[in-house]
């Protein structure tokens, strides 16, 4: 019977996970992929799971650990969401003022 080793923020990081308990001789299997689209926009957590057998749980769970354990730590407060959000906007509102521009050059010159 499959039991949760992992829960992942997104499918992209519950398959890394499962290729590298693969890695290792263990197979996995992702639960709750297609969950994430009926949530709409906001992040919902502990949906994406990683399962494994019963018997590989242990072996599974020193390989997450081991993988968890390598990531770098973010630095204290530091919002990514928030910077990687107020890039976006920036980008928009710079792109939306260039393509105006460039169609009132367009439409003056004919």
């Amino acid at each position: 019977m499959p039991i949760p080793v992992f829960e992942a923020s997104s499918t992209l990081e519950a398959q890394m996970i499962i290729n590298l308990l693969d890695q290792h001789d263990i197979a996995a299997e992702m639960d709750g992929e297609y969950l994430q689209g009926g949530v709409g926009e906001l992040q919902a957590m502990g949906i994406v799971r990683v399962l494994v057998n019963e018997r590989d749980y242990g072996a599974a769970q020193r390989v997450v650990e081991d993988w968890n354990a390598q990531q770098p730590e973010s630095e204290p407060g530091a919002n990514t969401a928030l910077r990687s959000s107020s890039w976006n906007v920036g980008s928009l509102i710079l792109g939306m003022l260039l393509g105006s521009a460039l169609m009132l050059i367009f439409c003056h010159a004919t």
